[in-house]
């Protein structure tokens, strides 16, 4: 008796350790990633491109946030080598969102992207951005 229960026991462990191993890994899909340049007339763009959108203001800052997030991820920012110094909040390994700051209107385009991993998987999203120069109250030509 002891003996098929010793058998019933580790078949049941190897039973359960065959169904912890073939549940699927978590997922990516469904993430989206957009960026909102402040301040702004318009509120933040679920999209991959953002701007300075026809306001004139000596410095901006640009926000990048993931959402539609389910579990745990991990992060790795790449930010454009000359704007690293700009990073003011988040950006690290941890963080879903990441802010650029003091950014002033002769930056230009340029992109920010973030490549998220969880399960085994990873995923690289990109966001546009473009800091436009202004010439008063006109976009310089």
């Amino acid at each position: 008796m002891r003996t098929i229960l010793t058998a019933l026991a580790v078949a049941g462990t190897l039973a359960t350790s065959a169904l912890a191993a073939a549940a699927p890994a978590a997922a990516l899909g469904g993430e989206s990633f957009g960026c909102y340049v402040s301040p702004s007339h318009r509120p933040p763009a679920p999209n991959y491109f953002c701007a300075n959108n026809n306001m004139p203001y000596s410095s901006y800052s640009a926000t990048y946030v993931l959402s539609g997030l389910s579990g745990s991820y991990g992060y790795a920012w790449a930010i454009p080598a000359g704007l690293t110094s700009k990073i003011s909040m988040g950006c690290t390994s941890t963080d879903s969102y990441c802010t650029l700051g003091n950014l002033t209107p002769i930056v230009g385009e340029f992109y920010v992207s973030v490549t998220i991993s969880q399960g085994g998987q990873s995923s690289t999203l990109t966001a546009d951005t473009y800091i436009a120069p202004w010439c008063g109250n006109d976009w310089c030509g």
